[in-house]
């Protein structure tokens, strides 16, 4: 059985549109856990950028276990590292979702969610807030 090059680019092209259609619709399903989760994320987030190492790990006890490495650190250069952990899990979490965006600091090479286009950069702190960009 002969399956021509062009039947077999629309087959394929239609698979691939089907799955990006049903990952869509499956981001949109944003857990009440996982609201949480990025609601405690975003207040260790503004705490970081502010310098505020005491706010950030207050947040952090909302998270249990995820926020660990953040309420134990005792630096500022260690809650940032307990972050960049837990900005790979918010990554994740955002993809479809709108009212958050992925954030990019290219002089650090950091990432990190925020639902804000104003750019408040937890890596950088006070002297480097307004350092990076809105990726997605």
């Amino acid at each position: 059985m002969k399956i021509s090059k062009h039947k077999l680019t629309v087959l394929l092209s239609a698979a691939i549109a089907f799955e990006m259609i049903a990952s869509l619709g499956h981001a949109a399903d944003l857990s009440d856990q996982n609201k949480k989760v990025l609601t405690s994320y975003e207040k260790i987030r503004i705490a970081l950028a502010a310098d505020d190492l005491a706010g950030a790990k207050t947040a952090a006890t909302e998270l249990g276990d995820f926020g660990n490495d953040i309420a134990k650190a005792n630096s500022l250069k260690d809650a940032r590292a307990g972050f960049e952990k837990l900005s790979a899990k918010a990554k994740q979490l955002v993809v479809g979702q709108a009212g958050y965006h992925i954030a990019h600091c290219p002089m650090l090479n950091k990432d990190w969610v925020q639902t804000s286009t104003t750019i408040s950069n937890p890596y950088g702190g006070k002297e480097m807030v307004g350092c990076g960009e809105i990726q997605k």
